[in-house]
């Protein structure tokens, strides 16, 4: 699978991605300066964080409708084309068992642009029993270890963001 046609599915998590990554950057150079910094780097990297604030609930909003229960007033042609739209892109993971899943996980594209295979190997063994209770599917584990990942970056940006503030008022 290319990664253009990936992206097409997984968009407002792929600009989530990039904006708390560049806000990231922004931040920890602002951080490691002593005193006030660059007020417009700042600036620029606080609305980038915003940004990726606003792109991570429109991602969580999109798994929701794709990897949600089908409405009720839905017809069999939205049901038929989710169900092709989640296999082609590979959006469901395959594997059932704690050990297919890792194999599967740790080679998958996507994933391993964003993660080391530590992290992904991290992240399964967190989620891994969760997924299989209530009524989660396992094979909605690949896009749980997204939202995720983007959660935790973007608690680390809103971190660096409160140290900047701080150094900007000194």
């Amino acid at each position: 699978m290319q990664k253009g046609t990936e992206n097409l599915v997984y968009h407002k998590a792929s600009k989530c991605w990039e904006h708390v990554n560049r806000a990231i950057v922004i931040l920890a150079k602002i951080v490691r300066e002593e005193g006030p910094s660059n007020t417009p780097d700042y600036y620029k990297a606080r609305n980038l964080l915003r940004d990726a604030d606003g792109f991570l609930k429109e991602a969580r909003e999109n798994a929701k409708k794709l990897l949600g229960p089908v409405p009720p007033y839905a017809s069999a042609d939205y049901q038929k084309w989710r169900d092709e739209l989640l296999e082609d892109f590979h959006i469901l993971a395959m594997g059932r068992e704690y050990e297919d899943l890792r194999s599967e996980l740790v080679q998958d594209k996507f994933l391993s642009e964003w993660m080391d295979e530590e992290s992904i190997v991290n992240y399964l063994k967190k989620h891994f029993q969760q997924q299989q209770s209530g009524k989660r599917k396992i094979s909605n584990i690949k896009v749980r270890i997204i939202l995720d990942r983007l959660e935790e970056l973007i608690g680390q940006a809103h971190a660096m963001n409160k140290q900047a503030m701080q150094n900007q008022h000194s």
